[in-house]
């Protein structure tokens, strides 16, 4: 029985590193795949993304019963509500949201990407569908900033010029709590 453990664990850990070393916790909801490194992260994640009355009052109806689910549920929300503010309902509307220990990872993630040198504390990859934002800094408009352009994204069929993608995320940031 400990001879085929043993390999089993060491395949698994193995498997893990080889899809993506630094996120091996992985949960989807409705709209999102939730990727973060551990646990500590997840839980700061949901102290920091701070509701407001009015989605909070939404969010105790569904009851979560674990951070994890928590978490899936206010992201859902802040989508949900942002495709209202927008009056934009892409459909199969799904991203990623991968979860950063900082700022400077999330710029370190850019340049790797792109190339170039940013100070973001989160953005939109168009071509991944994800959204990589920095855990210390979250905030319920930063998130619904970054929605929003998810939501462009999806909606038209031809991408509008990236000034009016940029407009319509700030559009949903600023009526996030309204």
């Amino acid at each position: 029985m400990n001879k085929i453990v043993l390999p089993v664990i060491c395949l698994g850990i193995l498997l893990c590193a080889l899809v993506h070393p630094a996120f091996c916790a992985e949960e989807s909801s409705r709209y999102v795949t939730l990727r973060y490194s551990d646990r500590k992260l997840l839980n700061a994640f949901n102290d920091q993304l701070f509701l407001g009355k009015r989605l909070a009052y939404s969010l105790r109806k569904k009851n979560p019963l674990t951070v994890r689910g928590e978490v899936l549920a206010k992201i859902d929300l802040v989508i949900e509500k942002a495709e209202v503010v927008l009056d934009m309902f892409p459909d199969n509307l799904h991203i990623t949201v991968i979860l950063l220990p900082s700022s400077e990872a999330v710029s370190r993630v850019y340049k790797k990407k792109y190339g170039k040198n940013v100070d973001n504390i989160a953005y939109y990859s168009l071509s991944e569908d994800t959204i990589y934002i920095s855990v210390p800094d979250t905030r319920l408009q930063v998130l619904a900033h970054e929605v929003g352009h998810a939501i462009v994204d999806h909606y038209f069929k031809i991408r509008p010029p990236y000034t009016i993608h940029e407009l319509m995320a700030q559009f949903t940031e600023k009526h996030i709590t309204d």
